[in-house]
């Protein structure tokens, strides 16, 4: 695929690697260089940072995005396949917001947040719609306008967060996702959780894992910001599943948390490649807080 346009991710998510990327480009495989790579899956794709810029710069045959967050994936599916009328809707969305005084644009965002919650028990996720349109389109208005950019969900699988007082945002980006909808034009999305991404991995596969990742702290716990938490014995499965691809041949990389005194990475991918990149701290609410974090690059080459 040659891509001549920029693109950048049209949602906020936890974890997003768009201003790491020079720092992972690195460390990427050298087989990618050479165009030997064809084919790229990421299980993990969150705001897809990772798979924007590598598409932008390297050729695959083959592409398979996937992650287990519904909303998400139904927002990337419209993207793909009906994006002129996402745009129609957030146009809308966007007239209507610019509009409200600053008190009315809180509770304009309180209102869509509450039809967005009541509307999710009428979505078939298995089933492509017409009615994924508005839907995407509340989605990428709330994560435009919501707190800090944050997707959340609580057990009900309620998007909670509270309204970011975003009185002058952009919400529509019409080029950005209409060249992001002719990307995904040569792409497989799917629904579904890491370990049933793959079929018969090939030897000229890149694999970019990019999952929840573990706790900093003793006194952390294995989080995530869906519904469907990230636990401990997900991140064993997943240290296993790592394991498994490595014998298929395909290049694999990992990004994980650094913990300073802490063996549970050292010890889940034993006998593989260990580097570090830095990363700026963006979720706390305290600015004085988001300070350079060390993270993991776990790699089979």
């Amino acid at each position: 695929m040659d891509i001549d346009m920029s693109v950048k991710p049209f949602v906020k998510w936890a974890g997003g690697k768009y201003k790491l990327f020079e720092q992972i480009r690195d460390k990427l495989p050298v087989e990618l260089n050479k165009g030997e790579i064809k084919c790229y899956y990421e299980p993990f794709l969150g705001g897809g940072a990772m798979f924007f810029k590598l598409v932008q710069q390297y050729k695959f045959d083959s592409i398979f995005l996937s992650d287990l967050n519904e909303e998400l994936v139904l927002t990337y599916k419209v993207v793909q396949q009906n994006v002129f009328d996402l745009l129609d809707y957030l146009s809308q969305y966007k007239r209507k917001y610019d509009k409200l005084s600053d008190k009315d644009k809180e509770a304009y965002y309180y209102e869509m947040r509450t039809s967005y919650n009541m509307q999710r028990f009428n979505v078939n996720f298995n089933k492509y719609s017409d009615f994924y349109i508005p839907r995407a389109a509340q989605m990428i208005f709330l994560n435009k306008t919501c707190y800090n950019g944050l997707f959340r969900q609580n057990l009900k699988g309620e998007f909670n967060v509270p309204f970011g007082k975003n009185f002058n945002v952009q919400i529509v980006d019409a080029n950005n996702l209409i060249n992001i909808s002719t990307i995904l034009q040569n792409t497989e999305l799917r629904c579904t959780d890491f370990s049933s991404s793959f079929g018969n991995l090939e030897k000229d596969s890149f694999v970019y894992f990019d999952p929840p990742y573990s706790p900093v702290s003793k006194t952390s716990n294995f989080t995530s910001y869906c519904k469907d938490s990230f636990y401990y014995k997900d991140q064993l499965r997943l240290s296993n599943l790592f394991r498994k691809l490595d014998k298929s041949g395909a290049k694999l990389m990992l990004s994980n948390s650094y913990v300073e005194n802490n063996d549970i990475m050292s010890e889940l991918y034993d006998g593989f490649c260990f580097s570090y990149i830095y990363s700026q701290k963006t979720m706390p609410s305290i600015v004085s807080k988001r300070g350079k974090v060390k993270e993991l690059l776990i790699t089979n080459y």
